[in-house]
């Protein structure tokens, strides 16, 4: 049996710790690092599960990188950081896993597939949402031609609880930090270039409009195939974490329903009452968290190719970056590479 592949984790809040599980669960990784501010959660999390795992700061990063054991880079720290980790991880000869947004702007994520390239090692960024069965279903049967050409595409996407603003200030605006999962997800099922951008959006909550930023977007992205992405995206919900998905085509319609966090359903003289929805992305998503984990190994072993290709990524960014200059100039914006 070939030895484990050895993985050094950036970033331990709750999708870091999400990710550290599933290194863990994973029979084919091993967690050989843990680079965090704060050191003791780290060191807690291993204290926990009785781990030989590393814990430092980053001021410490160079003995992740100069560790030969270490075969990949797995980012999940704030956006700021990711440009700086990904160069020093690929040119330590390390594969790299990033959390979105891949950097902060779409010059610094060229420069860093650039540099993917010139040293052979692959570069992922995360958009888990194409590792989730039933999008990857969706996606699938759409490839198949039976559905007919995709018309429209309707995704919703809200948040129960606003994010700490602590959070918001290093996230780079819900454009890039949350609305470009839908605009990947949008391109990805039309199969086709963007033609222009059109957002609109609004500061509902004081804190957030203090920071610059929206708690609520609405998003319009129209495509060469004549396909268009309507994208209903938010920071909160009142009712719980709120994730769905519909697809217009020319034969059918594609629907995922937001899923409830159990399948019971309770019934009396007053009506039927469902479960609430699931807590957060984590829940929602957990599963497309460990399937994009298994697939990024996947690739270190040579048996795929990168689902979320260079292009790909930089077409997100670029979108997000067009959805600022479209609410600034309140009007719909070309869309242009």
């Amino acid at each position: 049996m070939s030895s484990k592949i050895g993985i050094a984790l950036f970033g331990m809040g709750n999708m870091g710790t999400e990710h550290a599980h599933n290194i863990l669960r994973s029979p084919r990784a091993s967690l050989i690092w843990i680079v965090r501010e704060n050191i003791e959660t780290a060191r807690q999390f291993t204290a926990t599960y009785n781990l030989n795992t590393k814990c430092i700061t980053p001021n410490e990063a160079d003995l992740v990188f100069q560790d030969t054991d270490v075969k990949a880079v797995m980012i999940v720290s704030p956006s700021s950081t990711h440009k700086d980790l990904i160069k020093r991880a690929l040119e330590a000869g390390k594969a790299v896993f990033c959390e979105k947004p891949l950097t902060t702007t779409v010059e610094s994520t060229k420069e860093c597939y650039e540099l993917a390239e010139k040293e052979g090692k692959p570069l992922f960024c995360a958009f888990h949402r194409r590792f989730d069965p039933s999008h990857f279903a969706v996606y699938q049967q759409i490839r198949t031609g039976s559905t007919g050409p995709v018309r429209i595409i309707k995704s919703t996407s809200r948040d129960f609880q606003h994010p700490p603003n602590e959070y918001v200030k290093l996230s780079g605006g819900i454009f890039k930090d949350s609305t470009i999962h839908d605009l990947d997800m949008g391109a990805w099922i039309a199969g086709s270039k963007p033609t222009s951008v059109f957002a609109q959006g609004f500061a509902h909550k004081k804190d957030l409009k203090a920071l610059g930023d929206k708690d609520q977007v609405v998003v319009v992205v129209t495509y060469q195939n004549g396909a268009i992405s309507v994208v209903d995206n938010g920071r909160w919900c009142p009712f719980g974490y709120d994730q769905r998905l519909e697809i217009l085509c020319e034969n059918s319609q594609l629907t995922i329903e937001n899923r409830g966090a159990n399948c019971v359903t309770t019934a009396n003289c007053h009506g039927k009452l469902l479960s609430p929805p699931e807590a957060n992305y984590m829940s929602r998503y957990s599963e497309a968290y460990a399937l994009e984990l298994e697939h990024f190994l996947d690739v270190l072993e040579g048996k795929e190719e990168l689902r979320v290709k260079k292009q790909d990524t930089i077409q997100a960014m670029r979108l997000a970056e067009l959805c600022y200059e479209s609410l600034a100039k309140q009007a719909a914006v070309k869309y242009t590479d």
